[in-house]
C-alpha cells in the first residue's frame, strides 16, 4: 500500500481529555484537508450520550517523529478518531469511527483517505483489535486490494470489506426562498408553504430564530413529554446543557401567541453551514405537519443570515430529502478471524441490531468478504 505509509509514525492517545488538549491542532488540519469545521465541535461528539459510553483513541500519522508539545497540523499526514465499545464495562477490542456520514473521522487529503483508512485499520489490528470500522467521507479511489498488499510484518490474515454509500444531507440555500425551493419537488414545495400559511391562520403561531437565550429547561421537559418522539431524560438534559454551554450551538422554534412551544429545532453553525442535530414536536397536531412548518420558517431565517448550507444530521425522512446535494462515504471493516468475531456475527444473525451500524454491516448479505 506504498511505502511512505508503511513508514509513517503513529501516535496514539486515549481518552477525551488527551484528544481535546490538540484540538486546535486537529481544526488546522482538517482546513489544510479540506474538511474545514469537521473538528470545530469535537468535545460536543466526544460526550454524545452513545460516546460516552465508549473509549475514544485518536490514530496521528505522522510525517516524522511526533513531539506532542510542539505539535503542528502540517507535521501529520492525517487524524483518525476511533471509538472502542466496552462490554460490561471492559474494552471489547470492537473499535468503530461511529460517525455515519465518515466527515468527521478520517481527517486526510481527499486523495489520501483511502490509503491512511487502510493503514490506520491494519495497524489497529495489528495491535490487538478484534474489529475495525472506519468509514470517511469520499469514494474509494483505487482497488482496496492494492491498499491491503505487502502486510506489516507479522500480519496474520483478516477478513475484510469495502463498501460506497450515499449520505446525501445537504440542502444548497440560494439567495431567496424561492430559488432554493426550486430544487424540491412540486409537492415538497406546495407542502412548505401550505402548513405554513394554516399554522398561522388557524393557530397563530409565531417563529423565534434565537431560542437560545430565552428556553428554560421546564419549557423543554414540558413539550419532550408531549412530543411525538419523546426521547430519554439523559439525552433531553444533554440538549438542553449542550445549547447554553457551548458557542456556535443554536435553536429555534415555533410557538403559540400564548408562549406554548408546539416546535423546537437545534444543531450547530460554523463556516456557512448549519448543521442539524434534533427536532421535537408536540404531539395532536398531526394535521398542521409541525415538523415541515418549522422547516419551512428555518429556510427562510437561515438564507436571511446568509447560510450557505443545511445539513442534517442523520438524514430526515422529510421529503425534502430529494433535493439533497450527492455525496458518499465509504466504510471499511477488518475481522480477526476468531472465536469471538464468529459468535459476535452470529449474535447478530439471530437478533438483528436496529441501531447498530457496525453489527448491521458484518452481517449485511450484499457485503463480499475477502481475506488478506
Amino acid at each position: 500500500m506504498g511505502n511512505d505509509l508503511d513508514a509513517a509514525h503513529f501516535f496514539v492517545l486515549r481518552g477525551r481529555a488527551a484528544i481535546l488538549r490538540i484540538q486546535p491542532v486537529l481544526v488546522r488540519l482538517s482546513a489544510l484537508c479540506k474538511q474545514t469545521g469537521a473538528m470545530d465541535y469535537l468535545e460536543y461528539f466526544l460526550t454524545g450520550t452513545d460516546n460516552l459510553k465508549k473509549i475514544p483513541y485518536l490514530v496521528l500519522i505522522g510525517k516524522r517523529d511526533l513531539d506532542l508539545a510542539a505539535l503542528r497540523a502540517e507535521d501529520l499526514k492525517g487524524a483518525v478518531l476511533v471509538y472502542e465499545y466496552k462490554v460490561l464495562g471492559m474494552p471489547s477490542r470492537v473499535f468503530t469511527t461511529s460517525d455515519f456520514n465518515g466527515s468527521r473521522a478520517v481527517i486526510a487529503l481527499p486523495a489520501e483517505r483511502t490509503k491512511i483508512s487502510a493503514s490506520v485499520g491494519r495497524y489497529l489490528m495489528t495491535n490487538g483489535a478484534q474489529v475495525v470500522m472506519l468509514s470517511y467521507a469520499g469514494e474509494g479511489d483505487e482497488t482496496w486490494s492494492e491498499c491491503f498488499d505487502g502486510s506489516i510484518a507479522g500480519d496474520k490474515k483478516r477478513l475484510w470489506t469495502t463498501q460506497t454509500r450515499e449520505v446525501g444531507a445537504t440542502i444548497v440555500l440560494e439567495k431567496t426562498i424561492d430559488e432554493t425551493l426550486s430544487a424540491m419537488g412540486k409537492h415538497t414545495r406546495r407542502n412548505l408553504r401550505y402548513y405554513r400559511r394554516k399554522a398561522e391562520a388557524e393557530l397563530g403561531c409565531i417563529f423565534e430564530g434565537d431560542v437560545k437565550k430565552m428556553l428554560d429547561k421546564a419549557q423543554l421537559i414540558e413539550l419532550n413529554l408531549a412530543s411525538t418522539h419523546p426521547v430519554s431524560e439523559a439525552v433531553l438534559e444533554r440538549r438542553y446543557s449542550t445549547m447554553k454551554a457551548l458557542d456556535g450551538l443554536f435553536c429555534v422554534g415555533v410557538k403559540t401567541p400564548d408562549g406554548q412551544w408546539i416546535s423546537l429545532l437545534g444543531g450547530r453553525r460554523h463556516h456557512g453551514v448549519s448543521e442539524i442535530d434534533w427536532q421535537m414536536n408536540r404531539g395532536g397536531l398531526e394535521r398542521y405537519s409541525v415538523g415541515t412548518v418549522i422547516r419551512a420558517y428555518l429556510i427562510e431565517h437561515e438564507i436571511e443570515i446568509a447560510t450557505d448550507r443545511l445539513f442534517f444530521e442523520g438524514g430526515t425522512p422529510h421529503s425534502m430529502r430529494h433535493a439533497f446535494i450527492s455525496e458518499k462515504a465509504v466504510d471499511i471493516v477488518v475481522a480477526k478471524r476468531s472465536l469471538f468475531v464468529s459468535l459476535l456475527r452470529r449474535v447478530a444473525h439471530w437478533s438483528p441490531p436496529r441501531k447498530n451500524f457496525l453489527l448491521q454491516t458484518l452481517v449485511d448479505p450484499a457485503l463480499r468478504w475477502e481475506l488478506h
